[in-house]
């Protein structure tokens, strides 16, 4: 290990000059002793001779008074002057003015409480110690590393009062943390610092040392430019760390909270599938876990997860009302609360209402394009169409724009041949707001009239284009599942007997996927045959092929597909209409940091909207209008927990949003001394195995003992004089 040179400085040299009033209890003393002039006088003789007994023993306690006296006034001339020592593998002049930059992680793993104190609230203290240690002329800067990170002070700041309370002021957020984000940040800040008079420059981040934040899996050009960033700052800075992680590494928390149907209604009980994982290294047994709806707790249960493993339980509850509710999970308390809850925000309905569009009627009984699909939508119905959970209603696609679309969940166009750009645009805000789209094609289909106005215009509501019919007469395409990848297909996995694979199609259209859409379904050579992708906050899926058997191909009198006849046909309608319709509930169920909102169709006034946050603040929010859409946003979400918005007249109702932490940041696991970036120093070790460190820069001030010494001295001075006077 190399060993860096040791500095020696005083912050106030100029006080030294006070050492001179050492020297004045020997002045007081030969002042005094000039005052008197000795005479000698008969009668005190013999006093002499009984003093000279003594007189080596006072002499000497008087010299040890003298001198008390005189180290008294030199330490607390040294303590105003404050001196110092640092070890720097940098060039260091004693006295310089440093610029010195706090990087405080501020995700939430650092709320981890191992004693009376949090992870976050001892960095805290830490830095305010070390901003008072900085000696006189050093500035200040103060930024959060999270996700995205903050900066609190960008600019330097002389004043110690208000830079330390800007530090106390500091609240924890929810956040994760994002290292290389960070540092891009920490780089534009240094190259807008103004050098004047700060020759130095140190960057102290204060952290738990969280291996999700200090070993970032980044690959390519982006590990790449980290590297570089790295570099350039430690160019520029001595780079250090302040370890506040240890303390253990415990901890249990809710990573999940979902419904396994994909609307909530009032038709039957309602499963909430909820996952418990165990971050740490011992089993937990017996682990509390409550069940809340609307604040009420209505189960509980005890769970054991092993170390290192989740658990699932799931809850069920009959909702006997419509409209807005939350469900909660709370688990027993941990040395980290913030993961220990879990909201899930849901708007229950009385039935899923399902427009369908029928491009080609039949006349007979299901021989038109929807009727298969709508059978399949709601297989219970009976002799009533309305009797089961899903509630399809059928139209002609001629009456597209007659129907007020806001009051259907999903949409399913059956073999519709055309959509005009009004049309087009009615289906984008079905999309808009959360709803879905689902394309069953067929021989109606015009496909060039499909790509103009759905995919290549101005309205983008397909997610691929279409090219092609794919037919071969008397040659049957497989499906291909793709390893059942897809969450669409996860209920076919390991049921071979369900008829999918065996699906026999004769016909179909040849799909172009768009960008960031998603292959669902697949055809043997590759052929997509369906795709999905998120639009807006909607869904919207095709399906490459025909959803009824009402095509038939003249030549060999094949339907385009028997896929409606086939077992396989029920649960995949069902599974689409899931995927179709799951972004109503996504819009109110966030993680930390993403804004609330919500756009509002054909408001002339703009209603006021008030947000209550978790932690009992109330804000009020402006909308903007444009043209005919109104909308608000909320973007102060770091933290976890319940969003309750009023949005008033003519409105006049309340929405809940659920915001959640990303549980990658419950594990508390810690970088290796070796994940650390070479460029880092370790400015206080505090567990960290000693190793060698780049520009490691200690810094030691020693000006607080020598008060305490003061005082200790000033103690002894009055002891020793009174024990003197008193022994005489």
């Amino acid at each position: 290990m190399q060993y860096a040179p040791l500095a020696f400085g005083f912050a106030n040299l100029a006080m030294l000059g006070w050492l001179a009033a050492a020297a004045i209890p020997i002045l007081i003393h030969l002042w005094n002793k000039r005052r008197y002039r000795e005479e000698s006088w008969a009668a005190i003789e013999f006093l002499l001779a009984a003093l000279n007994k003594t007189s080596r023993r006072m002499w000497l306690e008087q010299w040890l008074l003298l001198a008390l006296r005189m180290a008294l006034v030199a330490v607390i001339v040294l303590a105003v002057a404050q001196p110092f020592w640092q070890a720097s593998g940098l060039a260091f002049a004693p006295g310089q003015r440093t610029l010195k930059m706090f990087v405080i992680d501020n995700s939430y793993s650092m709320g981890y409480r191992p004693t009376d104190k949090s992870r976050f609230e001892r960095a805290k203290q830490r830095a305010v110690q070390i901003v008072e240690e900085s000696t006189q002329g050093d500035a200040f800067m103060l930024v959060l590393l999270g996700s995205p990170p903050s900066v609190v002070v960008g600019t330097p700041a002389g004043d110690r009062r208000d830079f330390l309370d800007e530090i106390e002021a500091l609240k924890l957020a929810h956040t994760s943390a994002d290292l290389p984000a960070t540092l891009v940040r920490l780089e534009e800040l240094l190259a807008a610092v103004d050098d004047a008079g700060l020759s130095r420059r140190e960057l102290i981040f204060l952290t738990d040392l969280g291996r999700n934040t200090w070993a970032p899996d980044l690959k390519g050009e982006e590990a790449a430019g980290y590297r570089q960033r790295l570099d350039h700052l430690a160019s520029q800075a001595v780079l250090s760390i302040v370890d506040v992680g240890q303390g253990g590494s415990e901890n249990m928390a809710v990573t999940d909270l979902a419904m396994q149907e994909p609307l909530a209604t009032t038709a039957r009980e309602v499963a909430l599938e909820t996952q418990i994982r165990n971050f740490g290294n011992q089993a937990r047994n017996r682990h509390l876990v409550e069940f809340y709806v609307d604040g009420r707790r209505t189960k509980e249960r005890y769970v054991d997860v092993p170390a290192g493993e989740q658990a699932a339980l799931v809850f069920t509850h009959r909702f006997d009302t419509v409209g807005e509710h939350v469900a909660e999970v709370r688990l027993g308390g941990d040395l980290l609360d913030v993961d220990n809850h879990r909201w899930l925000s849901l708007d229950v309905k009385d039935r899923v209402r399902v427009l369908c569009v029928n491009g080609k009627p039949g006349a007979q009984p299901m021989t038109g394009a929807a009727d298969y699909v709508v059978l399949a939508l709601n297989p219970d119905a009976g002799e009533g169409i309305n009797s089961g959970q899903v509630e399809p209603e059928v139209i002609a696609e001629s009456g597209l724009l007659e129907r007020d679309l806001g009051v259907y969940d999903c949409v399913f166009l059956c073999n519709v041949a055309q959509f005009t750009s009004a049309e087009a645009r009615v289906l984008e805000k079905v999309l808009a707001r959360g709803g879905g789209l689902v394309f069953f094609l067929g021989d109606q289909v015009l496909a060039d009239r499909y790509n103009q106005e759905l995919a290549d215009g101005n309205t983008h509501v397909l997610p691929a284009r279409l090219g092609e019919v794919i037919s071969e007469p008397q040659y049957q395409y497989r499906f291909d599942p793709l390893n059942y990848r897809h969450p669409l297909l996860s209920a076919f996995q390991g049921r071979e007997q369900s008829g999918l694979l065996t699906t026999p199609v004769y016909k179909y259209f040849r799909l172009q996927p768009l960008p960031k859409s998603r292959v669902a379904l697949a055809f043997y050579g590759g052929d997509p045959a369906i795709v999905e992708q998120t639009l807006g906050r909607g869904r919207s899926v095709v399906m490459a092929t025909e959803g009824s058997l009402s095509s038939v191909d003249p030549k060999t009198k094949d339907p385009w597909t028997t896929m409606p006849a086939w077992p396989s046909f029920l649960p995949m309608v069902q599974e689409i209409l899931s995927l179709a319709v799951r972004g109503q509930q996504v819009e109110h169920n966030l993680e930390v940091g993403q804004p609330l909102g919500d756009s509002l169709d054909g408001m002339t006034a703009r209603p006021t909207v008030e947000v209550n946050t978790p932690g009992g603040a109330r804000d009020e929010v402006r909308m903007s209008l444009e043209g005919q859409v109104s909308r608000w946003t909320y973007t102060d979400t770091l933290q976890s927990g319940l969003y309750h918005v009023v949005l008033g007249a003519p409105l006049s109702r309340q929405e809940n949003f659920s915001v959640n932490v990303d549980t990658s940041e419950s594990d508390l696991a810690r970088a290796a001394v070796e994940d650390l970036p070479r460029q880092f120093s370790a400015r206080e070790r505090m567990g960290l195995e000693q190793t060698d460190f780049a520009n490691v820069s200690y810094r030691g001030g020693f000006h607080k003992q020598l008060l305490y010494l003061a005082l200790g001295l000033l103690l002894a001075e009055t002891l020793v004089a009174w024990w003197y006077g008193h022994a005489r």
